[in-house]
């Protein structure tokens, strides 16, 4: 209950989750403030201090939790101990509510199903089981109470079916957020990789690309590579054998790049390899590596554009500058490396 757009295409996946924060802050804040209007208006309770009083608590701490969830959550900046404090004083509002209100039958019960179902979303695993302990507790804990201050019988049938209903519906809301979550990474996988060679697509490219470029003094350099006489090779060997080729290539630059590098399929028979934290040195000996490595292992050749990420420069602009630089390798005789040496200008 609880990242602006990529320059080089739309939403992504981390930008979803924004979007479901609102949602369900949206559904949280609504459920807050009819139990607040209600309490303030008479419409449930009799008005007296302790009504009045959890209603101003509840209200208070949404205010403070719709910020919160405006200003750090979605912005990716959470503060650890308020994000572990949050579902505690969440189930805690629904029980000071029901309490201070004090009829055993309130429905005000329900919206533990809420939080049960909600919470699933964001938790999984031993910690849902500890939340939903809690939450179940709570709502144990609401009926004793209010029935003790309504005078009518602790222990009956509606508190047995109460807490029954509840561990049955965290048994099913985990088992169902346990099938979204890999149905989300499923899908998640799907978009990010490149059917044919099973290594990262342009889409997942171009939003690592974003990631690094946001740091405007982060170095790194872009490889891009281009297969030579691939039309040769379809048109003389068909189309399967051409996938087969560039299977072959995506498994050799997989291969021969180091933990932390990227590379991807660009389109086509283009790949681009992204280099983190380095520089055009250490960047020519695995641009050559990559080279020869694929002239000694496939029936092809490749062809590399080089560019080095200058201090604030797009990353887009790193990559038209790689792409400059390998149409030179191409026209200049192929099988070689070319780099370019300085950014141009806008």
């Amino acid at each position: 209950m609880s990242a602006p757009s990529s320059r080089f295409h739309g939403m992504t996946p981390g930008q979803f989750r924004p979007r479901v924060e609102i949602h369900v802050l949206t559904q949280q804040s609504l459920i807050a403030a009819f139990f607040t209007m209600a309490v303030f208006t008479g419409l449930v309770g009799d008005q007296g201090w302790p009504e009045l009083a959890s209603a101003t608590w509840v209200a208070v701490y949404h205010v403070f939790h719709a910020w919160y969830i405006l200003a750090r959550r979605i912005r990716g900046s959470p503060i650890w101990s308020v994000e572990l404090a949050t579902p505690v004083l969440d189930v805690l509002c629904i029980t000071i509510g029901w309490i201070a209100l004090g009829e055993p039958d309130s429905p005000v019960w329900a919206i533990y199903l809420y939080a049960l179902v909600s919470y699933a979303r964001r938790y999984f695993g031993w910690r849902y089981l500890v939340l939903a302990g809690y939450i179940i507790a709570n709502l144990a804990l609401g009926r004793l109470v209010t029935s003790a201050i309504a005078g009518t019988p602790l222990f009956d049938f509606g508190l047995l079916m109460m807490t029954i209903l509840g561990g049955a519906l965290a048994a099913n809301a985990h088992a169902v957020g346990i099938g979204w979550r890999k149905a989300q990474s499923t899908a998640l996988h799907l978009a990010d990789t490149d059917p044919l060679t099973g290594i990262s697509n342009r889409r997942r490219l171009l939003r690592d690309l974003d990631a690094m470029g946001a740091e405007p003094e982060r170095v790194f350099t872009l490889l891009m590579l281009d297969l030579d006489d691939f039309k040769r090779l379809n048109d003389e060997y068909g189309h399967l054998y051409g996938d087969g080729v560039l299977q072959n290539v995506a498994q050799v630059l997989s291969e021969n790049i180091r933990s932390g590098d990227r590379v991807a399929r660009y389109g086509g028979e283009e790949f681009v390899v992204a280099l983190p934290g380095t520089g055009q040195q250490e960047a020519s000996f695995i641009a050559d590596r990559l080279r020869r490595q694929v002239a000694s292992s496939t029936v092809t050749t490749v062809s590399v554009g080089c560019a080095v990420r200058e201090p604030g420069e797009p990353a887009a602009d790193v990559l038209k500058r790689a792409d400059d630089v390998l149409l030179l390798a191409k026209r200049t005789g192929k099988d070689r490396v070319h780099w370019s040496s300085m950014r141009k200008s806008a």
